[in-house]
């Protein structure tokens, strides 16, 4: 049986010469946008294992849900996974980019599942929550008289 070892969304990532993963603000919990709607890419680290014996064809998929829970975008993985001499079990990383859309900010959730649809789980979601910053505030225009502003240091 299949098991999802981790599953989290990384500020960097990518695989080196020897099939190691490279990562990096793991894991990144949050994101701050400017506006919404956007189109948003962000780099997935999944790492699976399972005994040796089976699961020699697995598939799976990760899927961004928004927070009313409708799936927005996902990563399908298909891979043949042969057995490894002389171990009992077998590993397989991964990373890449899953991009979907933000319609609105809070809490969208990305999990394993076992459909396109994120219907059956194979692990429990991960939260990541958008957050859209506050527009920025213009500076208070000066017209140099201060008789308005009892505050003023030049009324005190």
């Amino acid at each position: 049986m299949l098991h999802v070892s981790t599953l989290f969304v990384a500020g960097t990532a990518a695989l080196d010469e020897h099939g190691a993963i490279n990562a990096t603000r793991i894991p990144m919990t949050w994101f701050q946008v400017d506006q919404i709607p956007l189109w948003a890419k962000v780099p997935i680290v999944l790492v699976v294992h399972a005994p040796v014996g089976g699961d020699y064809d697995p598939e799976l998929h990760v899927v961004c849900k928004d927070p009313a829970g409708v799936p927005r975008g996902y990563l399908r993985a298909s891979w043949h996974w042969p057995d490894e001499a002389n171990r009992a079990s077998k590993y397989r990383c991964f990373t890449q980019e899953l991009s979907f859309p933000i319609e609105t900010e809070g809490e969208y959730t990305i999990g394993a599942y076992y459909d396109e649809e994120g219907k059956f789980e194979i692990t429990t979601p991960i939260p990541i929550s958008i957050i859209l910053a506050a527009p920025a505030t213009p500076p208070a225009e000066e017209d140099g008289d201060d008789s308005e502003n009892p505050e003023s240091p030049d009324n005190i």
